[in-house]
């Protein structure tokens, strides 16, 4: 049978700054606040950044700018302080030795069903750095790192399944570089169908409906949202709504049953389905497992 089970490596910094070489790609510098997806868990190296001018081996050559990191993480090509491999811990914090100022990490490894995000992980580089506005701007990534990171907190049976939402939730910002709705798009009416999606999600849209609002022929449409977006007009509405539900379960005490009338769902098995499908959860355990212990009713205005 095939192994469809994935890797995947986050790093996630908290003091400081560093730099990640990932194999094939360019160094990445990620600063306190800014967080690294290797959706592939290529191997790598983490390494204080270079000073301005490193000054000369005994021997008069230059000395070599990167030291050894302790991630301790599969993918990495450093020693790490304790043993891992795969029963090791799916979250650590460490700190990475070298000159200058105390740097501080958080890092995460995570498996995931390759085949529900092949095509998202195929698009993006080995390595993607999520700037610290972004990562801000996404409270369920922000509020799971802000606990895994937490002082004092122990390692926990909960670990796996956190460390799996932030590799979903960072994989979500990272294939969905920010851009205005009708910007970057080679007809116009994608955006326009793009912003429905994204604003208007709860509507009981239709591939026909979704062409009409962007006043294009079904075919048509079809044909240029795929090229444009990178998958079908309907799997990219399914993820918006299972994304708005993931948030409204984590962030807000609506009650379940009725999360999926508004994301848009008909149909509760149709929802459950689809959300276990995103998630490899169900939307109960979901919920159980969130960080978010302070949630209120959710109220309409």
């Amino acid at each position: 049978m095939e192994d469809v089970t994935a890797r995947a490596v986050l790093h996630y910094v908290l003091d400081g700054g560093c730099r990640i070489t990932a194999a094939g790609t360019a160094p990445l510098d990620p600063a306190g606040g800014e967080l690294v997806l290797l959706p592939a868990a290529t191997r790598h190296r983490i390494s204080p950044l270079p000073a301005a001018a490193d000054p000369p081996a005994p021997d008069g050559r230059a000395a070599p700018r990167d030291a050894p990191a302790p991630s301790g993480l599969p993918g990495s090509d450093a020693q790490p302080t304790a043993p891992t491999g795969p029963a090791g811990p799916a979250v650590r914090v460490f700190a990475l030795d070298g000159p200058g100022p105390p740097v501080r990490l958080l890092s995460l490894r995570t498996g995931y069903d390759r085949r529900a995000v092949r095509p998202l992980v195929a698009a993006l580089p080995r390595a993607v750095l999520l700037d610290r506005r972004r990562v801000e701007g996404a409270p369920l990534l922000r509020d799971t790192l802000r606990l895994l990171a937490a002082p004092g907190r122990r390692a926990g049976p909960g670990d796996r399944l956190l460390a799996l939402r932030v590799f979903e939730a960072a994989l979500a910002l990272a294939a969905d570089p920010p851009r205005p709705p009708d910007a970057g798009y080679p007809h116009p009416g994608i955006g326009r169908s793009v912003a429905a999606i994204e604003t208007r999600y709860a509507e009981p849209w239709t591939v026909d409906t979704l062409a009409r609002e962007a006043g294009m022929s079904r075919s048509s449409f079809t044909a240029a949202f795929r090229e444009a977006v990178g998958t079908s007009p309907a799997r990219h509405l399914t993820a918006r709504r299972i994304r708005e539900a993931a948030r409204l379960l984590a962030e807000t005490g609506l009650p379940q049953s009725a999360v999926p009338a508004r994301v848009g769902y008909r149909s509760r098995v149709g929802f459950h389905l689809a959300f276990r499908t995103a998630y490899g959860t169900t939307p109960g355990e979901y919920r159980a497992a969130s960080p978010r212990r302070d949630r209120r009713p959710l109220r309409r205005i």
